[in-house]
């Protein structure tokens, strides 16, 4: 009786053993994959800045449970492109598992890192790993030293440093942009096509899709030299500007000849829109020309005003002259200052203020300096846009009554004073990305400002006086 009770028993497991092998046969085990093995390096990035955004992807099928992501200094992370990077991350997942994720870096101390980004599911873990190379700015020390003033003198100023660069071969651009213009991943960075935080609509590999003189029928087939600012505005193929690198980008050579010469401006209603996004139609920028213009996507509006706001002070000993062209002439006034046209300013401030300078175009600048020789001071030193171009009444017979107004001292630590020989109206301070920190009432001629709860950097004070309007640069040290 025990025998056979022992082998019902034997029996009976063997079906369960059996039955479980089968289960385990026919249900996958969960797991998760990653889109990439590795993130492309992040290249350069200055310290106390934040990268731009790389992503990648990762996906699952009968995914339950938690899966945790990890990211080592100076990475962070999120589901969203510009805003809640963090360290940690945690996916609670019942079932399908697709998700893009954004990578950040925000270094805070310089050096060479080789951070790796943690996926914890199930017991087990994968990584991605990627480089960064975190330094200071990258300006040379006294750079700017004798960038002193402001209003139209500051823009001067500015044009003796930065002018008589070295001019390059229009046919060594193409060779250029590979250094100045290329994505993380090595293809061309079009900001014609690109689309921060998504897919591009396409990809161009340089020299292999570069324009020989055919094809640009539609978007996505070749890329070609685009000047920002339109040749035909100074003259058409004229040393230094045809190859000042500064404003000549690799586009889609189709939304190039879309754009042709035509002003960059702000359109409501387009007759034509690229791929990325970029409109052309009336221009509602303003009130003073309604006619065609080209508005980029929001991401590229920065970089394409810092450009502008280089080209008006790079060349401001020969813009009075720039008459050659009718679109260059709506948003010319061919006066040394402040150089553009009322609603062109405004507009301009308004795409540098929403779009501050990027690491994609640090890095530009220290590159193209390497070549050229000089520098955009906007993209080093952004606070310079406002302090030229904040208030354009601001004329050479007033700028003269600058030196009227003193603070000291500075750098400070806790307070600061200030003197003038006008009464001061009012007394704004700034942050070099133009945003308000203070604004006082004052109807003053001397006083002390506490600024010690503000954190250590450089700011910007602006005094009105009843005839003029004075920017200087104050910079605050660790309390």
């Amino acid at each position: 009786m025990n025998y056979l009770r022992n082998i019902l028993i034997l029996f009976t497991l063997l079906l369960i053993l059996t039955h479980q092998s089968k289960l385990n046969a026919v249900i996958p085990q969960s797991q998760i994959t990653l889109s990439h093995d590795s993130l492309p390096g992040f290249r350069q990035v200055y310290i106390h800045t934040v990268s731009d955004v790389q992503f990648y992807y990762i996906t699952g099928d009968n995914i339950t449970g938690d899966v945790i992501i990890e990211a080592e200094y100076p990475l962070k992370v999120s589901l969203h492109c510009y805003k809640d990077f963090d360290t940690h991350l945690a996916l609670n997942i019942n079932g399908q598992l697709n998700e893009r994720i954004y990578v950040r870096a925000f270094p805070e101390s310089t050096g060479s890192f080789d951070p790796v980004i943690s996926h914890s599911f199930a017991g087990n873990i994968t990584e991605l790993p990627t480089w960064i190379v975190a330094t200071e700015s990258q300006v040379p020390e006294g750079y700017y030293i004798t960038a002193t003033a402001s209003g139209s003198r500051l823009k001067t100023q500015l044009h003796h440093i930065i002018k008589d660069h070295t001019v390059q071969t229009y046919s060594s651009l193409w060779n250029h942009f590979t250094l100045t213009d290329a994505t993380f991943s090595g293809k061309v960075w079009d900001i014609y096509s690109d689309i921060p935080c998504e897919e591009p609509p396409y990809l161009y590999t340089f020299s292999d899709d570069q324009d020989t003189g055919t094809g640009g029928g539609s978007e996505g087939e070749v890329y070609n030299r685009e000047h920002s600012m339109p040749r035909s505005w100074f003259g058409g193929a004229v040393n230094p500007m045809n190859t000042d690198l500064y404003h000549i980008y690799p586009v889609d050579k189709h939304v190039n000849a879309q754009r042709d010469n035509f002003p960059f401006g702000m359109v409501e209603n387009p007759y034509w829109t690229s791929m990325n996004g970029g409109k052309l139609g009336s221009n509602a920028a303003g009130n003073t020309y309604s006619g065609t213009a080209y508005e980029p996507i929001d991401a590229y509006k920065g970089d394409l005003a810092r450009a502008f706001f280089y080209m008006i002070t790079r060349y401001e000993d020969q813009i009075e002259n720039w008459t050659f062209s009718e679109e260059g002439n709506n948003m010319f006034d061919h006066n040394t200052y402040p150089g553009y046209q009322p609603w062109v300013i405004d507009m301009l401030l308004e795409w540098h203020n929403n779009d501050p300078v990027s690491q994609r175009e640090r890095i530009r600048n220290d590159v193209v300096y390497q070549i050229q020789g000089n520098r955009n001071p906007f993209v080093d030193r952004p606070e310079f846009v406002e302090m030229i171009w904040g208030d354009t009444t601001l004329q050479t017979n007033s700028v003269n009554k600058m030196s009227a107004i003193s603070i000291y001292p500075n750098p400070v630590k806790d307070y600061f004073h200030y003197s003038s020989d006008e009464i001061i109206l009012q007394l704004e301070i700034f942050s070099i990305d133009g945003k308000a920190i203070l604004r006082k009432q004052n109807n003053l001629n001397s006083g002390t400002v506490n600024i010690s709860h503000l954190h250590p950097g450089i700011f910007i004070i602006r005094f009105h006086t009843p005839t003029t309007t004075n920017s200087q640069l104050i910079q605050i040290q660790y309390h």
